[in-house]
């Protein structure tokens, strides 16, 4: 994370409110005989937690020490997985893409069998555009499987062809909706920020406020990325991610979402 342009832009709102927000890493962590040591010094209780780092007995215990967590622990353990993803969030909204969950010693045939010749392979617990793969034929699988090995377990889901090389991504706090940008891409079929993309925002509708709305009724975590692809009659729910990084959506915005968050955790303790 020392790069990490949304730890640093939160920690640059938090000053501007006089909040003490302070950078912990996993790698610069451990716990002996229950004390928990970061940088060489002991993590006392805090007032608030902000999750940002997948999974973990060391984030776990780092969430104990908290009065508040966002997003909650439990919430954010489930939905980095893609495959609780697709499993649980519905919405009249979007579409889910057809799935399977499985290794890629399913075989080739088999997957094509529900999804078509062409397929996407998801890591479970990938992020930007890492372990996302585009399968068109059995030589494209077998180079996974060689890659990552053949227990590795994969969501298989169908390629959504009108949505190649761009989506939609929303930021959302809670059920409010706060920007939207269009993520495009000329020479990927993935539309990530840190693989390149160009984004622009986009105008806010009735219909992405009621993704936001019904996604958090689910999952009721606190700041979210969701992103879309394009379909031919509704939106595809591609996926959303519990750590989404600030800096694409506000420059493409121009809101200051990281203020928004801080203002959010604020209000909380202040309405206590």
């Amino acid at each position: 994370m020392a790069d990490s342009y949304t730890c640093y832009r939160l920690m640059e709102e938090a000053t501007a409110l006089g909040i003490d927000l302070q950078l912990v890493g996993i790698e610069d962590s451990y716990i002996q005989d229950g004390i928990i040591y970061n940088s060489g010094k002991i993590l006392h209780p805090c007032d608030f937690v902000i999750n940002r780092y997948k999974i973990g007995k060391l984030r776990e215990q780092i969430n104990a020490l908290a009065k508040r967590t966002y997003n909650l622990s439990d919430a954010f353990a489930a939905y980095v997985n893609k495959y609780e993803q697709v499993r649980s969030l519905r919405s009249d909204a979007f579409t889910i893409p057809q799935y399977i969950l499985s290794t890629t010693s399913c075989g080739y045939n088999t997957i094509v069998s529900h999804l078509g010749t062409s397929f996407i392979a998801k890591g479970l617990e990938s992020s930007m555009g890492k372990e996302i793969f585009l399968i068109q034929n059995e030589e494209d699988l077998n180079t996974i499987r060689t890659q990552f090995g053949s227990t590795k377990e994969w969501l298989f889901e169908q390629y959504i062809s009108e949505s190649k090389g761009k989506d939609i991504r929303l930021f959302a706090i809670r059920d409010k909706a706060i920007a939207a940008m269009i993520r495009k891409s000329e020479d990927d079929f993935r539309a990530n920020v840190a693989l390149g993309a160009s984004v622009e925002a986009v105008k806010l509708t009735p219909t992405m406020q009621q993704i936001v709305k019904d996604i958090y009724d689910t999952t009721h975590l606190d700041f979210v990325g969701i992103d879309l692809l394009f379909g031919k009659d509704k939106f595809y729910l591609c996926e959303i991610n519990v750590m989404p990084g600030l800096e694409g959506i506000e420059k493409a915005s121009g809101i200051l979402i990281g203020k928004c968050i801080m203002e959010t955790i604020k209000n909380d303790f202040s309405n206590e």
